[in-house]
């Protein structure tokens, strides 16, 4: 009885101490949460700050957030998405506040939004920016300290670039040069299109899609720090253009007439405002009243996000950089006692005991990332034969399957479908496969599905070459399966977006890094589907083997994999279906094909387009899955008749 009590007293002990640790903790965050101040009752609302993919506008969501925050008492929130989603989301009331509207990149939604008074522009956070067709400075003039002879010694102007398409050959399309884009969605994008036609580019350059701004921006520095030669859309400001010496290729000098002609002439400079949802002034006056002062400039951006880029992307630690440094600037945009408070003057003790408690200090502090990029960085430079050698395979490889699949008659390969279906299953399968197949024509996207399937095919081709061999070795090693199998975990729980950056990095935008990114997410399936299928093959039918004299390589091929052959078809069928998954999010890093018009569909809020790709690739999804499901069924039937028979 008395450990028993005992034991008791110290678990209410333990409770209560918790307990009273909730309660003053919860009372204290009520404290930092409502941010009272002199005038102030009660909670204030939460304000959502629009994030559209880039470095900028975090950076500005930091200082402003800071401010709302720390001077104002206001609780602060971020909601992510493309330009047009968050200028949707502003004009819905989802998003409050909006740091850098790019209003020509947005500019239908954006100036709906304003003559339906749902956006107010409150101020221009800067408008002396610039735009264009950019190529790395060493493309012209060289770079002696890298060993960089110049490459276009005459392109001054973007009316030079026909005389050079060949050294900005497309790799996709050697006939070719590849200019890349705007992301689509924004107005550059449609600009640059018309360019291309006005200035009869597009007869020497493809119009390359990048997908993101984030796969425009990596295709970019690694380009740059391999020194190769690269033409694109880019702008300022960006810590790219603070870091690397670019050349903004001349143009007509910009005027109204010319614009409209064909946008025969040179980007007009961009107003980036700070724009917010019409129920803000009611929801929080003052901060309206701040955000009206907010300004500043392309120069004094480029000079932080510098900052940023050389101190890891820390976001926070720019933001404490830009109050020490430009103090005079920010006070300069909210009263004195807004000021103190964001300075922490008049914060009071337990609220300073709080914030302590619940930021976790940055002394301690692990970056694995670091690593990881500076092993990339050093492959990139030392194995880039190889990765060009690899590149080219598949890419002849994916060329070949997608001419193949274009070489054969719309109505041939759609009969082609419903024998194999009839042959597999039942004739009313066949049929339906042929019908869907048929839809996806009918929806204008059969040269979409083409590819989307070459990419596939190649993807799986290469993931069950080096997936099932892998399986294999595995089920006879017990140590390799404990080494690999935390592998194999991480690579299918792993964000599928992760596997983009290392790709792009390695090999470019395009078809060949949908490949890499697609294998690498879709192997696992096989490989582990494959040593659980060599696993269990009953034992006494491998001794039953041996014991008739068979060799180790007989049983495998007599015994083992036969028995396995369902299993193996049902991790094939899981790879096939990663690899269908993994190739529409590679449209991100400009894989052509149905993802692409995905992509497209949700930066433009294109319901109609966004409709028609998803339910094309949903019918190529359905088909494939079922193939290679009753191939696998047919494998098993097979399997139960000969131990039937035997």
């Amino acid at each position: 009885m008395i450990s028993i009590f005992g034991f008791k007293g110290k678990r209410s002990i333990i409770m209560l101490g918790i307990a009273l640790i909730i309660i003053f903790g919860g009372s204290l965050g009520g404290v930092m949460a409502t941010g009272q101040r002199e005038g102030k009752t009660g909670p204030q609302p939460t304000l959502v700050f629009a994030d559209a993919g880039w470095d900028s506008i975090r950076l500005h969501n930091g200082i402003a957030a800071t401010i709302i925050e720390k001077g104002y008492g206001y609780r602060t929130d971020v909601l992510t998405g493309s330009s047009p989603i968050v200028i949707k989301g502003l004009r819905q009331g989802d998003i409050d506040i909006c740091m850098e509207a790019w209003t020509d990149n947005i500019i239908e939604l954006y100036q709906e939004g304003i003559e339906q008074g749902e956006i107010v522009e409150l101020a221009v956070n800067f408008d002396d920016n610039a735009q264009g067709l950019y190529v790395p400075t060493y493309v012209i003039k060289g770079d002696p300290e890298r060993g960089i002879q110049p490459l276009a010694p005459g392109l001054k102007s973007i009316k030079d670039l026909p005389r050079y398409w060949q050294v900005f050959q497309d790799p996709d399309q050697p006939s070719q040069g590849r200019i890349y884009g705007s992301p689509p969605g924004w107005a550059a994008d449609q600009i640059l299109r018309t360019k291309m036609s006005t200035y009869n580019l597009d007869q020497y350059y493809d119009y390359f899609n990048p997908g993101s701004d984030t796969a425009l921006n990596t295709s970019l520095v690694s380009a740059y720090d391999k020194g190769e030669p690269w033409v694109g859309y880019y702008w300022d400001p960006t810590w790219i253009t603070g870091k690397y010496d670019l050349t903004l290729l001349a143009d007509e000098p910009y005027t109204i007439n010319q614009w409209e002609a064909g946008y025969a002439c040179a980007f007009p400079g961009v107003k980036v405002t700070v724009a917010v949802n019409h129920q803000l002034s009611e929801k929080a006056p003052e901060v309206v009243a701040f955000l009206k002062n907010y300004k500043t400039s392309t120069k004094m951006t480029s000079e932080l996000l510098a900052f940023m880029q050389d101190h890891d992307g820390n976001v926070e630690q720019t933001v404490e950089w830009f109050f020490a440094n430009y103090e005079a600037l920010w006070t300069s945009w909210v009263p004195a006692e807004v000021a103190a408070a964001v300075k922490g003057e008049g914060q009071s003790g337990p609220a300073r005991l709080q914030a302590g408690w619940t930021k976790f200090p940055t002394g301690i502090r692990l970056n694995p990332g670091v690593f990881v990029e500076r092993f990339i960085s050093w492959l990139t430079a030392h194995c880039q034969a190889f990765f060009d050698w690899l590149k080219a395979g598949v890419h002849g490889l994916v060329s070949m399957i997608q001419g193949l699949f274009s070489f054969i008659p719309w109505f041939i390969l759609v009969l082609l479908l419903f024998i194999l279906g009839w042959r597999l299953d039942r004739w009313q399968s066949g049929l339906f496969y042929a019908l869907m197949l048929l839809l996806i024509g009918a929806l204008g996207l059969w040269a979409e599905m083409i590819f989307t399937l070459s990419i596939v095919l190649t993807g799986v081709l290469i993931s069950v070459l080096l997936g099932v061999p892998l399986g294999i070795i595995m089920a006879y090693n017990n140590k390799l399966e404990a080494l690999l199998k935390p592998l194999l975990d991480g690579a299918q729980t792993m964000p599928s977006f992760v596997y983009l950056i290392p790709a792009m990095i390695f090999f470019g935008l395009g078809t060949v890094p949908a490949v890499f990114a697609t294998i690498i997410y879709s192997a696992p399936p096989c490989i582990r589907l494959t040593n659980l299928g060599i696993r269990g093959v009953p034992k006494t039918m491998k001794e039953a083997a041996y014991a008739f004299g068979s060799s180790r390589w007989q049983v495998l091929t007599k015994v083992e994999l036969p028995q396995a052959v369902p299993t193996i078809m049902a991790g094939i069928n899981q790879t096939t279906m990663s690899a269908m998954s993994m190739v529409v999010i590679s449209s991100m890093i400009g894989a052509k094909g149905l993802g692409e018009n995905v992509l497209i569909a949700i930066n433009r809020t294109d319901i109609a387009l966004g409709f028609d790709s998803g339910i094309s690739i949903v019918f190529l999804a359905i088909i494939i899955d079922r193939i290679t499901q009753k191939i696998s069924k047919r494998q098993q039937r097979m399997k139960t008749g000969e131990g039937i028979r035997s």
